[in-house]
C-alpha cells in the first residue's frame, strides 16, 4: 500500500543564502514538499526574495520558531537572562529541560515568537505550519504558548515531537506520547500529522515490519546544504537525493502535501 499522505519539510530556511539556495534546489528536485522559515537570521531577506520570485513555494512555508541561535527581535528577550547572553544572542544549551517558566519568562517567548510571525507576514507569507530551531517548542513550558500563537493567528499545523525510531529510555518515550497527545492532540484543534521524524526514524519505523498505510499520515525533517563541491547534501553530509530515494519510493506521486 502506497504512502501517500507525506510532508517531506527542509527545516532552516532563511538561515542564510547558502542554505536558502540548498532549499530551492530540493524543490526544484521534488525532494521535498514544505519549509520552515526563520524570521530572525540572516538569510531571512534573500529567502523572502525567493518565496515571491517562484511560485511553487506559495502555500508550502511555515515558521521555524527560535529562541536558541541568532539575535532575538524583541527587547523583553534580549533582557531575558534565561534565554539570550549579554552579547545580544541566544543561547542553546542541550542539556537543559524547561519544564517550568516565570511569568515574565514567559511573556518574553510568546511576544518573541509573535514577532518573528509578524515579520514573516508582514513579508507576505503566511504560514502553513509552526515548528522550531532544536525543536525547542517540544519543551514543556513552550508547547503551551506556541499552541496559543498557532490559535490566534490561525495557523493550522504544529509540529509533533518526533514519534519514530528509536527512543531511548521509557520516561522519554513516555513524554512524547504525553507530549503529542496533551498539546497536539485532538483536544487542541489543530490539524496534524501522525508522525514525526527524520529519514533515519523514518527507516527504523519501517524495519520495525510496519507497512505504509494511507490512512497515516508522515512528516519528515530534513537540512538541505550545499557541501564544498556544490552537492546538495542533508545535515548528516550525505546525499539528500540518495538518502530520500527509499522514502519517496514509498510516495504515491513523490511527495504530497
Amino acid at each position: 500500500m502506497a504512502l501517500s499522505r507525506l510532508i517531506v519539510n527542509a527545516d532552516d530556511f532563511g538561515y542564510s543564502e547558502a542554505v536558502n539556495r540548498a532549499v530551492l534546489m530540493s524543490f526544484d528536485y521534488s525532494l521535498v514538499n514544505s519549509t520552515s522559515l526563520m524570521a530572525n537570521m540572516p538569510g531571512f531577506d534573500h529567502a523572502i526574495g525567493l518565496f515571491h520570485q517562484y511560485d511553487h513555494l506559495r502555500q508550502k512555508v511555515g515558521l521555524h520558531l527560535n529562541l536558541t541561535e541568532g539575535a532575538p527581535l524583541t527587547r523583553g528577550m534580549l533582557a531575558c537572562p534565561v534565554f539570550c547572553g549579554e552579547s545580544g544572542h541566544f543561547r542553546y544549551d542541550r542539556g537543559r529541560s524547561l519544564f517550568r517558566l516565570g511569568r515574565r519568562e514567559r511573556e518574553a517567548v510568546y511576544e518573541e515568537f509573535k514577532a518573528q510571525l509578524e515579520r514573516a507576514l508582514a513579508a507576505g507569507v503566511r504560514p502553513t505550519h509552526l515548528d522550531s530551531h532544536h525543536h525547542i517548542h517540544t519543551e514543556w513550558a513552550i508547547a503551551p504558548l506556541v499552541c496559543r500563537l498557532a490559535r490566534v493567528y490561525g495557523v493550522p499545523r504544529v509540529r509533533l515531537t518526533r514519534n519514530m525510531g528509536l527512543v531511548a529510555g521509557l520516561p522519554t518515550r513516555l513524554y512524547k506520547k504525553v507530549f503529542n497527545r496533551w498539546w497536539l492532540g485532538s483536544r487542541s484543534g489543530l490539524v496534524n500529522t501522525d508522525y514525526f521524524g527524520d529519514v533515519a526514524d523514518m527507516m527504523t519505523y519501517l524495519a520495525g515490519g510496519r507497512q505504509p498505510d494511507e490512512r497515516l499520515s508522515f512528516e519528515i525533517m530534513v537540512h538541505p546544504l550545499l557541501d564544498e563541491r556544490g552537492r546538495l547534501v542533508d545535515l548528516d553530509r550525505k546525499d539528500l537525493q540518495q538518502e530520500l530515494l527509499p522514502v519517496l519510493r514509498l510516495a504515491a506521486v513523490g511527495p504530497a502535501a
